[in-house]
């Protein structure tokens, strides 16, 4: 076998006998276990997939593995005086440093699948749906990149360890300028220079690790890491030359090694910014066509029918244009499918294309915007409002339908939640949304004696604190007779008025326990039984969340024929109803020309504030949306749950610290008993 080898084999074995190195692995897996779980709460609900949080949370923990399973590389050699015995042989140094640096760089390989095993692997057996898009082979571009990583780390906490005699002092300088001195300057420059919060974002280490999980690919970052594994392990080996000149002698040539090193640096200086100027980026998205779109957005490209036309209106150097134009060509492959609609898609620099981008600006296009196109209407979207597949969605179903005039009505004047609140407990979010359905938002006053306009497609009453008074109520029931849309999101069953007004239209509100069910912080409610209605069922395999929620029971009064009360639980905990609608006229409106009345009831009044809507993966928006489409008699545009870009893990508080148990618990405790039982069983055999 070659030096190479034998030195490798016995670098990984004598490591594996240091209870040090085994510590380490062990507080690798458990920290990352802890951190990843973290992670996983902040990003549920995101855009970003689990490969890319999964690399997030290894990247800043890879260095510091890596100089403590180093530091006894050579610190070792030199305290048990081997170092001599080693030099003393007819082996190249190059030989020994190249063996030791793999020995170390796959014991941190080893680490890493372990740690994947211990995270994503108990993820699996927690959640089976949180790896539905992509599976495993959606982590190769993480692991690659994390691996590439590796051979920066490994090889300079090698050549550190050349320079100490004591381990701990090795590991600590490693840790200092891998870790703390680069991060520190990273955050200083962001937070104290005068241009650093728009200049200085993610540190790179890390971006790079997040940009090749999620599918780009960059020749300057592996450049970067094999150019700077390349100089370490050539400084490592004049580290140990020097080892070897010792003497008077030899001053000429550790001052010629010095000066080597030196050289070195400023070769790899100088390649590491060449490979830089000429990055060139390649966008692969593992396990991308595996998620696709979700089916509302496919119904509407299904009814687009003809061509599409989808302008990107922005210059490339825009950062938001990779993402962009990768959005854009799932797109296109999504209309492709349809079979019925093609799907164009250009894309205008206004820096370039000087007479596409005259002619989107005379239309009034802004820059940057996404334009769609059919025959001679168009919508606008600009990139401040997102370019995600809901908003997408939304922009295209303006697109194909004819221009209608519905106005949503919100209630005021009791405490209400407001529509143009745009706090954390406010509902702008929502009110946005609905103005990209088509709606548009208009407060009412139902304590003046005026009728309820004709432009009305549903009333709202969102969270009333305060009674409405007699008159109100008695407007609202005559709207309500006239076939009218009521949406109620009730934050109190003590709100006599709506409580009544409820009841005497088949749906009683009460508090009821709902004990034992799935809940994130403890108050809420994770709701996930969706009734099969149309504003529930293409929910299902979904979940909302619920704050403490009101329950709703039928009440005695269901009347017969045209005024006979339809109630339906929409969703529902432990079979108790939280969601309700009511209709009357159900099956007649066809038959008579009369308008159904409809009814929804939510059990929680702030299930769409703001606040909420972002907080992990709900499908509270779709709901509410939902809601609302049905109200308005637009059954078929129904959304169909969350998007299927979110990231959705779906552990509820029981389920998560259960998972961090077992990945940062269980699995390295028993990890680290076997090896020091391992250890200990070969030092006594010694």
């Amino acid at each position: 076998m070659s030096p190479i080898g034998v030195t490798c084999r016995r670098t990984i074995s004598r490591a594996l006998g240091f209870y040090s190195v085994v510590l380490a692995i062990g507080g690798f897996v458990c920290c990352l276990a802890g951190v990843f779980a973290v992670a996983l709460e902040k990003a549920e609900g995101g855009t970003l997939s689990l490969a890319t949080v999964w690399a997030a949370a290894v990247s800043p923990l890879l260095p510091v593995l890596a100089a403590f399973l180093a530091m006894d590389v050579w610190s070792d050699e030199r305290r048990s005086g081997n170092i001599d015995l080693l030099l003393t042989a007819a082996v190249r140094e190059r030989d020994y440093v190249i063996g030791k640096f793999l020995g170390v760089w796959m014991l941190l390989l080893l680490s890493l699948l372990l740690a994947f095993a211990a995270t994503v692997g108990v993820l699996f057996f927690f959640s089976p749906s949180a790896l539905a898009h992509g599976g495993f082979g959606g982590f190769l571009p993480a692991l690659f990149i994390l691996a590439v990583q590796g051979l920066l780390w490994s090889a300079f906490s090698m050549a550190v360890s050349v320079l100490f005699g004591h381990a701990a002092t090795a590991a600590c300088t490693s840790v200092a300028l891998l870790v703390v001195v680069p991060r520190a300057l990273w955050y200083g420059l962001r937070e104290w220079s005068s241009f650093g919060r728009t200049v200085f974002a993610e540190m790179p280490f890390d971006a790079h690790a997040v940009d090749f999980a999620s599918g780009v690919l960059s020749t300057g970052s592996l450049a970067f890491y094999v150019i700077g594994t390349v100089t370490m392990l050539f400084v490592a080996s004049k580290g140990v030359l020097m080892l070897r000149l010792v003497g008077r002698g030899a001053r000429l040539a550790r001052a010629t090694s010095v000066l080597a090193m030196f050289l070195a640096f400023l070769a790899a200086g100088l390649a590491v910014g060449l490979a830089l100027r000429l990055d060139m980026s390649f966008d692969i998205h593992p396990g991308e066509s595996s998620v696709g779109f979700s089916p509302r957005t496919r119904s509407i490209l299904a009814d687009a029918g003809g061509q599409i036309a989808v302008t990107a209106y922005m210059p490339r150097s825009d950062a938001r244009f990779r993402s962009v134009s990768h959005f854009l060509r799932m797109l296109h492959r999504e209309a492709k499918a349809t079979g019925v609609t093609r799907c164009e898609v250009r894309y205008v620099d206004p820096l370039w294309d000087l007479g596409a981008a005259e002619r989107l600006v005379r239309r009034g296009v802004v820059e940057p915007s996404i334009v769609f196109e059919k025959g001679h209407r168009i919508v606008i979207l600009p990139l401040s409002d997102g370019y995600g597949e809901r908003v997408c969605a939304a922009a295209m179903r303006r697109l194909i339908t004819p221009p209608q005039r519905r106005n949503v009505y919100w209630t005021r004047g009791h405490g209400e939640i407001a529509f143009d609140d745009y706090g954390a407990f406010g509902m702008s979010d929502i009110a946005r949304d609905l103005m990209r359905e088509g709606y548009r938002n208009e407060t009412i006053d139902l304590s003046r004696d005026a009728p309820v306009p004709g432009d009305c497609a549903l009333i709202v009453v969102s969270g009333a604190r305060e009674d409405l008074s007699r008159a109100e109520l008695g407007r609202l029931e005559s709207y309500l007779r006239e076939g009218g849309r009521l949406l109620v999101l009730l934050g109190s069953e003590r709100a006599n008025g709506l409580v009544s007004l409820l009841s005497a239209w088949g749906v009683r509100p009460e508090r009821r326990p709902l004990a034992g069910t799935a809940t994130h912080s403890g108050s809420d409610v994770l709701v996930s039984e969706f009734a099969d209605h149309v504003v529930s069922a293409p929910l299902k395999g979904s979940r909302i969340v619920l704050e403490n929620p009101i329950a709703f029971i039928p009440s005695s009064v269901a009347g017969t024929g045209v005024d006979h009360l339809e109630f339906t639980p929409l969703a529902s905990v432990a079979s108790v109803a939280v969601v309700a609608s009511v209709e009357r006229g159900v099956g007649a409106g066809s038959d008579l020309a009369i308008r159904p009345t409809r009814i929804v009831a939510v059990g929680d009044a702030g299930f769409a504030l703001n606040g909420s809507l972002p907080v992990r993966a709900n499908a509270n928006r779709d709901f509410f949306l939902n809601c609302v489409a049905y109200l308005a008699g637009i059954d078929s545009s129904g959304s169909s749950g969350v998007n299927a870009d979110l990231l959705v893990v779906g552990l509820d508080r029981r389920a998560l610290l259960a998972f961090v148990l077992f990945s940062a618990g269980l699995l390295p405790g028993s990890f680290v008993l076997l090896m020091f039982v391992r250890v200990f069983a070969r030092r006594r055999r010694r």
